[in-house]
């Protein structure tokens, strides 16, 4: 039995139409994926919703960056996403790419499961 059940992200058609129901950990690595994919500001009625992703890319390649980086990811897990517990993001910076690979344990089913964020520079 599924502890959590919800329309995955993006929406696309599912066996019986929209959306398309996911489950468990497929649900929350959506989720994850939504947060940090989307501009803070972009949604109109939460505005505060997502994370500033996005304006990170174009900083200086060094470090602080993957700091930075690192800080702006866990900071808009922990606020969006209450299910999960970060146990690791590593941030792997190529000349037009930054890979943002989480770690994380789901709350609740004591499973441990990642994702990794593409951000293009």
């Amino acid at each position: 039995m599924a502890k959590w059940i919800g329309p995955g992200y993006p929406f696309t058609k599912g066996l019986l139409g929209y959306p398309n129901i996911k489950e468990d950990a497929p649900l929350i690595r959506d989720s994850i994926i939504q947060i940090l994919s989307t501009r803070k500001g972009e949604r109109f009625f939460n505005r505060e919703f997502g994370s500033n992703l996005h304006k990170l890319v174009f900083e200086p390649n060094d470090e602080i960056l993957k700091d930075m980086i690192q800080e702006e990811v866990v900071n808009a897990i922990k606020r969006w996403e209450p299910r999960v517990e970060i146990t690791k993001v590593d941030t792997v910076i190529s000349n037009n790419r930054v890979d943002v690979l989480i770690e994380y344990k789901i709350k609740g089913l004591e499973t441990i499961d990642s994702v990794n964020i593409p951000l293009n520079r």
